[in-house]
């Protein structure tokens, strides 16, 4: 499940760099869990306990640290179920026109989430704005992986239906990013 390190980065706007290599790859959704979603779901919730305990003030002056700790559990497991639910999506909207496993959407769906689960890092700057402008651009390269894997794994002939399909499935995502964020932020308000 390796990607050449010097490749990822163009993955986001080349169906052809880094996806092929992947394409010939195909671990089980277990073993795409365990060394793609487990590690990095975990860097969020880490950036969340950091921001909590060193700018706690900045973001939510009067929530204790165990609440913190209680909506970043929640958010993992809302992670978790994400990425299990987005790939049950995209092996809905591929097998439309082949067989699909869901083992090759679930891998989709895990590396599609990769920039924003990076985007978390800016929790490093206690700067409510930058983290916005940050997970807003990890938002976007996500759907550049969706648009560019749907092409380079799937082979699709027509850039109409890559770019429907890409359409479908990055609404529901950001649909779910949102809800997402919306269980982190919401208690914090409250």
């Amino acid at each position: 499940m390796a990607v050449n390190l010097m490749n990822a980065p163009k993955m986001i706007w080349s169906s052809h760099e880094g996806w092929p290599e992947l394409a010939k790859q195909h671990p089980s959704v277990m073993a795409t869990f365990f060394k793609v979603v487990l590690p990095l779901s975990l860097l969020p919730v880490a950036m969340i306990l950091y921001a909590a305990t060193w700018h706690r003030t900045v973001y939510a002056p009067d929530t204790t640290l165990m609440d913190w700790v209680g909506i970043s559990l929640v958010f993992l497991l809302v992670e978790w179920g994400c990425v299990f639910a987005m790939g049950w999506l995209i092996q809905s909207v591929e097998s439309r026109d082949h067989p699909l496993e869901y083992r090759d959407g679930f891998r989709l769906a895990a590396y599609a989430p990769i920039p924003i689960w990076l985007s978390s890092l800016s929790l490093f700057v206690p700067s409510p704005a930058l983290n916005v402008v940050v997970a807003l651009l990890g938002l976007l390269a996500s759907g550049g992986l969706i648009y560019h894997g749907l092409d380079g794994w799937f082979q699709h002939d027509e850039s109409l239906t890559t770019v429907s399909r890409a359409y479908t499935i990055f609404s529901f995502g950001a649909l779910i990013w949102a809800l997402v964020v919306a269980i982190l932020v919401v208690p914090l308000l409250l």
